[in-house]
């Protein structure tokens, strides 16, 4: 019997403690990623790339030999209730270390004061760094809405010399509108005023008085703030209304793939900035756009692969930094420390800067033969 109590008094005690040095042990990470909904494009490839790298590091034995990443995924289904239910079962129930969160910059406001209470920290891919302020637990692994759109707005105006320039874009998403501004006002500063303003719902898809009133405008940019499926619609029906076929079409990573494939001939000459270039040659991402074309059927690997595996490299080296016994707190300092840590994003390295917001270049490609190069 007293042998019995000594027993239980050391399994509750190793519990409390968590694993020992040299024992085996799973580290959780926590996956909340729009896969279905009007944000699937995103957070779909995110999660291909994220189940890819804890593969890869955890047969490389990269926290240790017999220590491991268990991978828990979720649908936030780009809702407020679910995103709020699975991060809260993800703290609480699961007893994930860090969580690969979600894009949707409301949703990422919203649930910013939930991670104070779950103190538990959480990487976005949403542009907007508003959460920073509310919660310490908010992390970015990408640069934020000034650090993508102004090179591409210098870009515009140092290298194509437009003159007539339309923008459009969602009113009801605090993304795109952010995005438009900072485009449009570095423009304007430069003396480039827009000829045609002209806003959207995320939920339309008729868009033909809106492309014969741009068209009437005879633009030769246009500024494409919308969503990738909307996006490529707009772009098909300013096309038909007579907008010229040479325009310069110009937005962000978030036009995707789906813009691309739903857009065909008609957005041809867009311009955009991206977090990550498939055609990087850096020995990180040969690997990556290898591997990753081996997995997923000769898919190659877009922006927010390239997002998901980088953001799942860094989960796992803050855990590593925590070890033997890593707890929350660990590793988000550890995650605050990090300097120059690798990664596919911009020119391959990752830091914070003082304000917690990652900073690097990021490439500017254009959409040349139906697939994106990078700009001259």
């Amino acid at each position: 019997m007293r042998n019995k109590s000594r027993i239980l008094a050391l399994m509750v005690m190793g519990a409390l403690m968590g694993p020992l040095p040299g024992l085996a042990a799973e580290y959780t990470i926590a996956s909340v990623k729009p896969l279905t909904g009007p944000l699937a494009f995103v957070g779909v490839p995110q999660e291909n790339a994220v189940r890819m790298a804890v593969d890869e590091l955890n047969a490389s034995n990269y926290l240790g030999a017999g220590n491991s990443i268990k991978l828990i995924s979720n649908d936030d289904q780009n809702d407020r209730a679910q995103i709020t239910t699975v991060l809260t079962r993800s703290a609480k129930v699961d007893n994930a270390l860090v969580v690969l969160g979600g894009a949707n910059s409301a949703l990422m406001i919203a649930v910013a004061p939930i991670l104070n209470e779950l103190q538990i920290p959480m990487f976005s891919t949403a542009q907007t760094s508003a959460p920073l302020a509310v919660s310490k637990w908010y992390l970015k692994i990408t640069t934020s809405s000034q650090g993508a759109v102004a090179p591409l707005a210098k870009y515009a105006d140092e290298k194509l010399k437009f003159q007539r320039l339309a923008v459009i874009w969602g009113r009801d998403n605090d993304g795109h509108i952010g995005n438009m501004r900072i485009f449009r006002d570095y423009l304007v500063a430069k003396g480039k005023k827009p000829v045609s303003e002209e806003t959207v719902l995320l939920t339309d898809t008729d868009f033909g008085a809106l492309a014969t009133k741009v068209a009437a405008a005879n633009p030769d940019a246009v500024w494409l703030g919308a969503n990738a499926a909307q996006a490529a619609n707009i772009a098909i029906q300013l096309k038909q209304a007579g907008v010229s076929p040479q325009v310069a079409f110009f937005g962000t990573a978030g036009l995707g793939v789906d813009y691309l494939k739903i857009g065909g001939r008609a957005v041809e000459n867009t311009y955009f900035s991206t977090d990550y270039n498939e055609q990087s040659t850096t020995s990180l991402n040969t690997r990556f756009v290898e591997n990753y074309k081996k997995r997923y059927n000769n898919v190659v690997p877009d922006n927010y692969a390239g997002i998901g595996y980088s953001e799942t490299l860094l989960a796992a080296r803050a855990i590593k930094e925590s070890m033997p016994n890593p707890t929350r707190e660990k590793v988000l300092d550890a995650i605050m420390k990090m300097r120059d840590a690798e990664v596919l994003l911009g020119s391959g390295r990752w830091s914070l800067d003082q304000e917690r917001v990652p900073r690097y270049d990021p490439p500017i490609m254009v959409v040349r033969g139906g697939k994106p190069v990078t700009a001259p």
